[in-house]
């Protein structure tokens, strides 16, 4: 009977070692289930964090880009232009202050005014007048003469080629310049008989009246001026100096 029961309990013993085996298996399938999820969500924490640097990186980059070049190129532009509108606005003929400019704007504006006999003339008489400024108006200036030539070259002709001439026509003249009245007075008073160039007072008035003025201080030079003066000291040395200040000046009334 003792053998039997032996026999007996070893099949229950094999049994049991059997279902311990089994339980540790599941124990670590389950083990390994849990894992799985773990490094599931690992990756997920990673992609998440990835996206959201770069997402950053690039409103960083993006933002400081736009604004700045455009604001810098707008303001110089509209001062330029500005600048060179107002600079042609306020200059005659281009800006050129010069007697070529005169004369070559004189000689095709102003045909039906015989003041100079060819280009050479005109540019040896602008020669002796002070330049002045583009923006004059009046004045004994070439600017003055420059903008009325100007003017003249597109309306009023009749009305502006006179001031644009040697004389000014009383506006391209200075304040208290030498006067063909004063100059004729004294020339025929000094400078009679065979001294005398002129047919009569009208004569000398006539032709003088296409000089240049110049100033009293004038003791040469193609001007009234100079005129005046030997005219005026011919009371004492006729001979000297009425062919001085006669109509061809005599190599000293004349350009210098």
């Amino acid at each position: 009977m003792r053998k039997a029961a032996w026999i007996f309990t070893l099949p229950l013993a094999l049994g049991l070692v059997a279902c311990g085996d089994s339980g540790n298996m599941t124990t670590e399938a389950a083990s390994e289930a849990t894992q799985g999820p773990t490094t599931g969500t690992a990756t997920d924490e990673t992609t998440t964090t990835t996206t959201t640097e770069t997402t950053e990186g690039t409103t960083e980059t993006t933002s400081p880009t736009t604004t700045s070049p455009t604001t810098t190129t707008t303001s110089p532009t509209t001062t330029t232009t500005t600048e060179a509108t107002t600079t042609e606005d306020t200059t005659t003929n281009g800006g050129e202050l010069t007697c070529e400019a005169y004369c070559g704007t004189y000689m095709e504006a102003c045909t039906d005014f015989a003041e100079y006999d060819n280009m050479q003339a005109c540019l040896d008489q602008c020669g002796q007048w002070p330049a002045g400024t583009p923006a004059d108006v009046d004045g004994d200036t070439l600017g003055c003469r420059l903008y009325h030539v100007t003017v003249a070259s597109t309306v009023d002709a009749d009305v502006h080629c006179p001031h644009a001439s040697p004389n000014g026509s009383g506006v391209c003249v200075a304040a208290g310049a030498p006067t063909c009245a004063d100059y004729c007075t004294d020339y025929l008073a000094n400078c009679t008989d065979d001294l005398n160039s002129y047919n009569d007072e009208a004569d000398c008035l006539d032709q003088c009246s296409h000089w240049y003025p110049g100033t009293a201080a004038d003791v040469d030079g193609d001007t009234v001026g100079c005129r005046l003066y030997h005219a005026g000291v011919a009371l004492t040395d006729a001979e000297t100096h009425c062919p001085h200040a006669g109509p061809g000046g005599a190599g000293v009334c004349v350009v210098q």
